[in-house]
């Protein structure tokens, strides 16, 4: 399933140059009805509010629908990166009635150019098989910080949860 999210970011759904100073997130969201028909697919970053757009359809294709196929029911998958510059970390924490399908932590370092100069996962939950891994995040691209500042560190959070409701 986060290949998907792998997959948009590929595409180009998020900025082209990523801020490494502030907080920020970035989440795709997709809702199938109970027969795997795609309702909606929405991306949002908060860096950019206006940015909020519909995604690509293809990116429904992997989400199940509810197993009992019950008409009205909904099943929502959001994939979103939590991005806490310093020695923060995230808290990882859902909105109530949404499931935890995988997490994944990585810490990272940022070289004087914006490039990340070192990253590790130091955390990962769930039954999900991460794809979007450390090798994904050096093909992204940061502010550079100002010249001669020393590495700048950070904690990339990357969740996946879904959510089922019926809607009548």
């Amino acid at each position: 399933m986060l290949a998907l999210f792998a997959a948009a970011l590929a595409a180009g759904a998020s900025p082209t140059v990523l801020e490494s100073s502030v907080p920020w997130w970035e989440k795709i969201t997709v809702t199938v009805d109970d027969k795997g028909k795609q309702q909606s697919c929405h991306y949002q970053i908060s860096l950019v509010p206006s940015a909020a757009k519909a995604c690509d359809p293809a990116l429904a294709a992997s989400v199940k629908a509810d197993g009992d196929g019950r008409s009205g029911v909904y099943s929502k998958v959001t994939y979103e990166r939590r991005f806490s510059p310093g020695n923060q970390l995230d808290s990882g924490k859902l909105q109530p009635g949404d499931t935890l399908l995988g997490r994944q932590v990585m810490f990272l370092t940022f070289a004087a150019d914006g490039a990340i100069e070192s990253c590790k996962v130091v955390a990962a939950t769930g039954e999900m098989e991460f794809q979007y891994n450390c090798d994904e995040a050096r093909k992204e691209q940061f502010k550079a910080l100002a010249f001669g500042a020393p590495a700048r560190q950070a904690f990339l959070t990357v969740l996946a949860y879904g959510h089922s409701e019926h809607i009548a």
